[in-house]
């Protein structure tokens, strides 16, 4: 396998139920996020989700199969907000990511994992001295406070 295969094919490998579970994931993201750019990610057996911005990419997720079950995570996700604790990652001591891990069928509702994706990409595409600075200064993680802040306003780096 390489990067330029499709999701499909590597979640083809996986229990019908953790297939399944990533194709949904995968519509979610796509739905949620336009213009997300899908890689396959052959060394971590991952499915990255990333969003071109200025000559870059930002990668803002990732869907992780396993045999038993399947992970939803955020390259990001020390900074999302997530005050009843859904994510899993700050037990295992990760200095980035936060994901959330379906046993196999999704069991968090469609509206809470949309506002989590949506989310990680804002924060993706923030200059990445800002998020170094949020990181570094233990500021509050982003919530949906990003969305009052007036459209006018320019980002001073």
């Amino acid at each position: 396998m390489n990067d330029e295969l499709p999701a499909a094919f590597l979640l083809d490998g996986f229990p019908p139920a953790i297939r399944e579970t990533g194709r949904t994931l995968r519509s979610l993201i796509f739905a949620t996020v336009p213009g997300t750019v899908e890689t396959v990610r052959t060394g971590w057996r991952w499915i990255a989700y990333s969003l071109p911005e200025k000559g870059r990419v930002r990668n803002f997720a990732w869907i992780g199969p396993e045999r038993k079950h399947i992970h939803l995570g955020f390259e990001h996700g020390t900074l999302l907000a997530d005050p009843e604790h859904l994510l899993h990652g700050a037990e295992e001591r990760l200095r980035k990511f936060r994901y959330f891990t379906f046993e196999p069928s999704i069991n968090i509702a469609e509206a809470i994992l949309v506002d989590y994706v949506e989310r990680a990409a804002r924060i993706a595409v923030m200059p990445s001295a800002v998020r170094r600075a949020l990181a570094e200064t233990a500021a509050e993680p982003v919530s949906r406070a990003l969305a009052d802040v007036p459209p006018d306003w320019e980002l001073i780096e």
